[in-house]
């Protein structure tokens, strides 16, 4: 039995063909893996910054809280001096008007 040249090629093409197809699947296995493990990476590196971004909201927040106290404080405040200033102008207008009272009199009392 020999082979023929043209048979021997045949074996070798269909061999190599064989051989291709099996490095080219593992080969896509190989990448497929790196793939995922990149990917994997990246989603884990998303997550943390999504957690950090959700820690920084909180505070945000938990600071306009505050902010919002405060200034409900300052506004209470506000209203007290401005009854107070209101007070202390009408206790003035009553001084002046005693004091134009008084004035008058002494010069009615001087002609």
């Amino acid at each position: 039995m020999t082979v023929s040249t043209a048979e021997f090629a045949l074996v070798i093409s269909v061999l190599s063909l064989i051989f291709l197809g099996y490095s080219t699947i593992r080969g896509n296995k190989r990448s497929d893996h790196t793939d995922v493990e990149r990917r994997a990476a990246e989603t884990a590196t998303i997550n943390v910054k999504l957690d950090q971004i959700g820690g920084d909201v909180k505070d945000i927040k938990y600071d306009i809280t505050a902010v919002k106290r405060d200034v409900q404080g300052l506004n209470e405040r506000m209203i007290v001096v401005e009854q107070s200033t209101k007070s202390a102008h009408h206790r003035l207008d009553e001084l002046v008007k005693k004091e134009v009272r008084s004035e008058q009199g002494q010069s009615e009392a001087v002609d």
